[in-house]
């Protein structure tokens, strides 16, 4: 049975219902996500261009490495418990609702303070730049 629509868009246009400020948050560390495969693509191609200079551009690579895992653990685990919730929304829609506001919640308050470390990494790994 197929429906023509996918999972993820289920579970997007449900949380954008349910909790628009955490779908914000959400999509706003999928674009940090983005940004960090973006900054290390260019660091490799940065070291290929001056291998000599790799230690340098190492250490920069290491930096976006460890602030993506950051993101993309904390993305996945979120993703993981908003999929929980839909699914007992669709279950019991009630019960789901009430269920989810009180996850939701909690949701955004990690995503929140994830992304601001993500802020404050980025922040830190270009003013070491700099310096």
């Amino acid at each position: 049975m197929e429906t023509g629509i996918d999972a993820q868009t289920e579970v997007d246009t449900f949380i954008i219902d349910i909790n628009p400020a955490l779908y914000q948050t959400l999509f706003k560390m999928r674009e940090e996500l983005t940004l960090a495969d973006k900054k290390i693509h260019d660091l490799y191609n940065l070291k290929g261009m001056f291998p000599d200079q790799r230690n340098m551009i190492n250490k920069s690579i290491r930096q976006w490495q460890t602030l993506r895992k950051q993101l993309k653990f904390t993305l996945d685990n979120i993703n993981l418990k908003v999929e929980d919730a839909y699914v007992a929304y669709k279950i019991d829609e009630i019960q789901g609702r009430k269920k989810f506001s009180k996850v939701a919640e909690k949701l955004l308050e990690d995503a929140t303070a994830v992304l601001a470390n993500a802020e404050i990494t980025k922040s830190i790994i270009e003013r070491e730049l700099y310096e």
